[in-house]
């Protein structure tokens, strides 16, 4: 069934394409409208319904659908752009709706939502990038911490502990980015050890008066 599928899209899409060579502009947009219908996932289908579309903004919307299934398709990304400066000269706002690795995604003032091609490569923010080498150094410094909001007495065992594991891992640490992060968990590790003994002391002298 997928196979005869396949068959008849691409029918559609060959059928399409000698209609706009012909200049049948209409036949070439009903073959291409079906394609995208039966094929909704199918780039090749979106980008060829674009090249008969009857409105700017269906071709806008073709392209960048197209694109988002397929960011390396040929001639998508450059037409695509074009489109969109397109609009900007009409519409200079679009809002921001979200993003991913290839595309920024907007909203036009006509309510369409439009994929933009990233020219910069795509960066996870350092805080939200793994731990990697350095998770068993924090999960130590986690507990640190929570033994200190709990009197003390924990962060004087464990924060000590944290600040081994980070000196020990960070002699084979392969990247200047992994070093940095131990070098954090070493530094908060001896804050909050110090910061606990004070606490704890406080606190037993609480519970066991001389």
């Amino acid at each position: 069934m997928q196979k005869k599928l396949q068959t008849e899209v691409s029918h559609l899409l060959e059928e399409a394409g000698q209609f706009a060579q012909q200049g049948k502009r209409e036949k070439a947009y009903r073959s291409s409208l079906r394609a995208t219908s039966l094929a909704p996932d199918e780039p090749r289908a979106w980008y060829a319904r674009s090249q008969s579309a009857p409105s700017t903004e269906e071709q806008l919307m073709c392209l960048s659908r197209a694109y988002s299934l397929d960011p390396n398709y040929p001639d998508t990304k450059k037409e695509l752009r074009t489109a969109i400066h397109t609009l900007l000269k009409q519409e200079p706002f679009l809002a921001y709706v979200h993003e991913t690795k290839e595309f920024y995604q907007v909203r036009s003032g006509r309510d369409l939502l439009i994929n933009i091609p990233k020219n910069r490569t795509f960066e996870i923010p350092y805080l939200q990038k793994a731990p990697g080498l350095s998770r068993p150094a924090f999960r130590w410094l986690s507990l640190a911490l929570l033994g200190l909001l709990l009197g003390g007495v924990g962060a004087v065992v464990f924060a000590p502990i944290a600040a081994f594991q980070a000196l020990r891992l960070q002699a084979s640490a392969p990247s200047r980015e992994d070093k940095v992060r131990l070098l954090i968990v070493f530094s908060l590790a001896v804050i909050i050890w110090l910061a606990a003994i004070p606490i704890s002391w406080l606190l037993l002298i609480r519970f066991y008066p001389a």
